[in-house]
């Protein structure tokens, strides 16, 4: 049984800013996209012979503190490493800190090499494989040893078909408590955190390739970090930044799709590994999350009102797209899926992704049963558990607000959205009558979930897509080092976390979380073990 800790401390390293104002002044607009620029300069290393002073030195610097990099830098410091940790935000946590907290793990590791063999489908060597497998089996017994207050039982496998269950392990209640957790071990262990310190290029010797430090910016200022052992990147993917996602996945449909994670993930790690020579593998695997509201996604750079339509409780509302037409079964779940979801599909005839832009159509029984954002099973996702937005009780703010259009008829609220107007008369009343005789013809909606869109007036609101993550990055092997083109590691670079995420396939829900404690312990552990670079 693991052993049950009592309240967990939180970092006294750790910054403190009021995180709602940083986040409004810094995010409002264009959130993060400022960060995403991929220009020719950035995409370079810097020659270890250009660097005159170093402002800070350390045996292993772990770039990103999110479960990855503060297991990485747990690991190190464990291992008898001075350990500096950089982080580009004004406090920790990343993904992992706004997660649902859950761990996914095979029972034992023959069990576990058959199934991650089976959900990447060919795309990790078998050494590495077995190496995760190993690590991620280990897991709960390495969280016991910290102490960690975790929930044991079992959940469906994401593919039956492949397992039929799982053993669950999770911080309760979500992700949040984890890493609050995570930073209790870092300090206790003396473990430096530098905070508002954006990780710009690697330095390398150019006459062996090794990775012999990080430069960065702080508040304007260039800053010169040395790693005499090693640098562990675990500074996320590259959900929150366009270029990069236009480039992996579905051009031409920047401002539709927003994280649900932290807006610091912008593919930093991606860049300066690139630059060093790494290999990228796993760069089109993503996941997905649900709907969110577009307008305020926009405004904040992450998603805002994520889970529509599950947040509230009556049935009275469908989605269309601009012709005025259902393109889906609204009660779908979009999470963890890899089946196509109806809204991306392109139309090649007409070259265009025809249900986007995409709304929900609702009335006042929907309107008035309450807010369309709402906290179902504890706060998750990174503008709940930051506070960036309070959404009314009843719609109402955001009515005001123009997020949410409100018209008095049907006709009315096709002109003010733009859609047209007699496709959206007719798909209103096509529902409206199966509604009635309690058999969904066009989407097979359950009549359990079917209610008429009738009572006005009637409202509008534009949906975005929530991203959980990418999981592309640089290739590494089972010891986190990361591989250059020809499979040959770069000396000293190592990545852990969703940077070169595992899973390049097929995903098991509860799985990232995991795997960056158990990689950023492996990289960590082997940056730690490293003899101190000579020039």
């Amino acid at each position: 049984m693991l052993k049950e800790v009592s309240e967990m401390e939180k970092n006294p390293r750790a910054e403190r800013v009021n995180r709602r104002t940083f986040l409004k002044g810094t995010l409002a607009g264009v959130g993060f996209v400022g960060l995403a620029g991929w220009n020719a300069a950035e995409a370079e290393t810097l020659n270890l012979q250009q660097v005159r002073n170093w402002d800070h030195t350390a045996d292993v610097v772990v770039v990103g503190y999110g479960a990855a990099g503060g297991s990485a830098a747990i690991a190190a410091r464990d291992a008898g490493a001075k350990v500096l940790v950089l982080e580009k935000m004004p406090m920790g946590g990343g993904n992992s800190g706004v997660c649902f907290g859950g761990m996914a793990i095979p029972e034992s590791v023959s069990e576990a090499i058959d199934y991650y063999r089976k959900l990447n489908s060919g795309t990790v060597d078998e050494d590495t494989l077995r190496g995760f497998a190993e690590a991620m089996v280990g897991i709960p017994r390495l969280l016991s040893q910290f102490g960690a207050n975790l929930r044991i039982g079992k959940v469906s496998s994401t593919f039956p078909a492949l397992l039929s269950s799982i053993p669950a392990f999770r911080f309760y209640p979500t992700g949040q408590e984890g890493f609050e957790f995570l930073s209790k071990q870092v300090a206790r262990r003396g473990i430096r955190v530098l905070f508002k310190v954006s990780a710009k290029k690697l330095i390398q010797n150019p006459e062996t390739r090794e990775v012999v430090g990080v430069k960065a910016e702080t508040e304007g200022k260039e800053i010169y970090v040395k790693a005499e052992r090693g640098v562990v990147l675990c500074c996320g993917g590259y959900e929150n930044n366009p270029e990069m996602f236009a480039y992996y996945n579905y051009p031409g449909l920047s401002g539709f799709m927003f994280p649900y994670g932290t807006p610091g993930n912008t593919g930093d790690g991606l860049k300066m590994a690139s630059a060093a020579g790494a290999y990228l593998w796993h760069t089109a695997a993503l996941q997905w999350g649900a709907f969110c509201a577009r307008k305020p996604s926009q405004q904040f750079g992450v998603a805002i009102g994520v889970g529509i339509p599950w947040t509230v409780k009556a049935w009275n509302f469908i989605f269309v797209n601009k012709y005025g037409q259902r393109f889906m079964r609204e009660t779908k779940k979009l999470g963890h899926t890899k089946a196509p979801l109806e809204v991306l599909s392109f139309n090649h005839e007409r070259a265009e992704y025809p249900h986007v832009p995409a709304y929900l159509i609702f009335d006042e029984t929907y309107r008035t049963s309450g807010p369309i954002q709402a906290v179902v099973s504890g706060p998750m996702g990174y503008a709940l558990i930051h506070k960036l937005y309070d959404w009314s009780s009843d719609n109402s703010a955001e009515i005001e607000k123009g997020w949410i259009v409100k018209a008095d008829t049907v006709a009315d609220l096709a002109g003010k959205i733009k859609v047209d107007r007699k496709g959206l008369e007719e798909a209103i009343s096509r529902f409206n009558s199966s509604c009635r005789t309690g058999k969904d013809l066009e989407f097979n909606r359950s009549r359990d979930y079917m209610e008429p869109i009738e009572k006005r007036p009637f409202y509008a609101l534009e949906m975005g897509l929530a991203l959980v993550n990418t999981q592309g990055g640089p290739k590494h092997n089972r010891y986190g080092q990361v591989l250059d083109p020809d499979n040959q590691p770069i000396p000293r670079l190592y990545a852990a976390g969703e940077l070169g995420s595992f899973f390049g396939f097929l995903y098991q829900e509860g799985s990232n979380y995991p795997e960056a404690w158990a990689f950023g312990h492996i990289a960590g552990k082997h940056a730690a073990s490293q003899k101190p670079f000579s020039v």
